[in-house]
């Protein structure tokens, strides 16, 4: 190594000793927390108005937002993405940008904004942008590009529960259709009710409809619980295995349509369970499910995840064969 390139390794390294560099990262963090973690928010359907972090803990914990608790572990993959580089990270330079000062006023805008009007969702998005404007304030364009991932990555922290009405009943119809033909194509005649899978009448049995199968596809079985945590999961797995960006973004982008396979495989393994083992085997009751409705449930994961690594496997052999 040079003398130049030693004094240059120097003076990158003392950067990170800068102690106005962490009274301004403390003083940060200070402000994050007072304005995010204190200050009482949103009332949602409460008599007591709760802050941004306490909704967040809020829909991480409570069993009747079961579709959001994936989002407890996010900020912590953050983290560890962000220490496992730390390494690279400290060599890289820090030139604070006055651009991030309007990335904190923007955030200061939304958080007003969102407490007017008593919007949780617009605290989250506040706090995501903060978080974006104080990194790119401080440490610069350099840092922001290599933090890109991890910063991004906590968008599935925030519970977007406005999509459970959006999402969650086109998954239901997709559901319905995929289940009744594929089940008529394997030769079990099943009309669709509704958002509900019946078995056929078959007259010369004495088989009145639905007598041997009656399958209600609620919103937990559209899919709707899976969705996000896939595309949370396909995230991160196509960052750790994949090396190209389109590879990436193809896998992410699949992410839905895997989660659709899995609950389809559910969705046949819950009826072809009913018709062989009897309703009160199979499915229970929603309060009380059964352990073969359990496993069902995990089913999806199996499927999804499969599925995950099998593309994940053909985008890398095809970049492979693209560099033959």
């Amino acid at each position: 190594m040079s003398e130049k390139q030693e004094e240059g390794g120097g003076e990158v390294g003392s950067q990170w000793r800068d102690r106005v560099l962490w009274v301004e990262v403390a003083v940060a963090v200070a402000v994050v927390i007072g304005l995010y973690g204190f200050i009482p928010y949103n009332f949602g359907f409460e008599s007591k108005a709760r802050s941004v972090f306490e909704m967040l803990q809020r829909f991480w914990s409570d069993p009747s937002t079961a579709d959001w608790h994936h989002g407890m572990i996010v900020p912590l993959i953050s983290v560890g993405l962000i220490l496992h580089r730390a390494k690279e990270l400290q060599k890289v330079v820090i030139q604070p940008s006055g651009w991030g000062v309007l990335g904190v006023v923007a955030a200061l805008a939304l958080f007003w904004v969102g407490y007017k009007i008593d919007i949780t969702i617009v605290g989250f998005l506040s706090l995501q942008i903060m978080i974006g404007g104080l990194i790119l304030w401080l440490f610069g364009w350099e840092m922001m590009k290599a933090v890109a991932f991890p910063y991004a990555f906590l968008m599935f922290a925030y519970p977007f529960y406005f999509l459970d009405t959006i999402v969650a009943f086109p998954l239901r119809g997709l559901m319905c259709q995929m289940s009744q033909f594929f089940l008529n194509l394997v030769g079990v005649d099943t009309l669709r009710v509704g958002t509900a899978l019946v078995s056929a009448p078959d007259y010369a049995k004495g088989l009145a409809q639905g007598q041997r199968f009656a399958l209600d596809v609620a919103t937990p079985c559209s899919g709707i619980r899976s969705l996000f945590a896939l595309m949370m999961v396909s995230a991160l797995y196509a960052h750790l295995t994949l090396q190209k960006g389109w590879q990436k973004w193809v896998l992410f982008l699949l992410s839905p349509a895997l989660a659709v396979l899995g609950n389809f495989a559910r969705m046949v393994m819950l009826t072809l369970g009913t018709i062989l083992l009897g309703s009160a085997v199979a499915i229970g009751t929603e309060e009380h499910p059964t352990t073969f409705h359990m496993a069902a449930g995990f089913f999806v994961f199996v499927v999804a995840l499969g599925g995950m690594v099998g593309v994940s496997r053909i985008l890398q052999g095809i970049g492979k064969g693209k560099k033959e």
